[in-house]
């Protein structure tokens, strides 16, 4: 082979080449890089326990909300039950009173929107439960005769009543949380409540009976909560 056909020959490969390397180059910038991160969701998922503080306190609302909510926090909804206890004493001129509330309900949570970065979301919450009330009373008696000598005699007694109510509490509402970080968040909510009276009884001295008896209540309602998620 001449010297001139070598130098034709090499020229050719050269830019076949340098065109193959353009091409490679070209393609590498058009084809977009696999991103080795992962879009956060915005919390974490694991055991959660939320405080819930009603805004509007009212005998009318007594019972009508637990104050504290354990459970499960997934990825767009949370399962818990909810825990309520309420108690409120009064004591005067030797009497006394007591009325508990206690209140148990599995509630959920499921959320309808989120913000791009998953730490702004909206929810409706919902829940149904279990609730007793009970009614305790004790009441002090004096008793004074006078006998034919003018001489007064006195005697005291006391007597203890006492109610109880089987309860069914029913909640519905809309709020929202914002994460603080992936493990904290505020909230608030507002809503319905209705509670309904599934059995009454009443006693003195010790015995019990039961009453035929109904009732209900609804109202509107507000909360503010805060939850705490321990979980990735």
């Amino acid at each position: 082979m001449s010297f001139r056909n070598i130098l034709v020959a090499a020229g050719v490969l050269g830019g076949v080449t340098t065109a193959g390397f353009a091409h490679a180059e070209e393609t590498a910038a058009q084809t977009p890089v696999a991103s080795t991160t992962v879009a956060s969701d915005g919390h974490a998922s694991g055991f959660m326990v939320q405080a819930r503080v009603q805004t509007q306190s009212s005998l009318l609302s007594l019972g009508g909300g637990s104050g504290f909510l354990f459970g499960y926090q997934g990825p767009s909804y949370s399962l818990g039950l909810g825990l309520g206890l309420t108690r409120i004493g009064v004591n005067g001129g030797g009497d006394s009173g007591s009325l508990t509330l206690f209140q148990i309900a599995p509630t959920a949570t499921v959320d309808v929107w989120h913000s791009a970065d998953g730490r702004a979301r909206a929810n409706l919450i919902g829940s149904i439960g279990y609730g007793k009330a009970s009614l305790s009373a004790t009441t002090h008696f004096q008793n004074c005769s006078i006998d034919g000598l003018g001489n007064e005699t006195c005697t005291s007694s006391s007597q203890d009543t006492n109610a109880s109510a089987s309860l069914i509490p029913v909640m519905l509402g809309f709020g929202g949380d914002y994460f603080l970080s992936r493990n904290f968040a505020l909230g608030a909510e507002f809503g319905l409540q209705a509670v309904f009276l599934a059995g009454l009884s009443s006693g003195s001295g010790g015995s019990s009976t039961s009453v035929d008896a109904g009732g209900n209540a609804q109202f509107g309602y507000g909360a503010l909560r805060a939850t705490l998620v321990l979980g990735d």
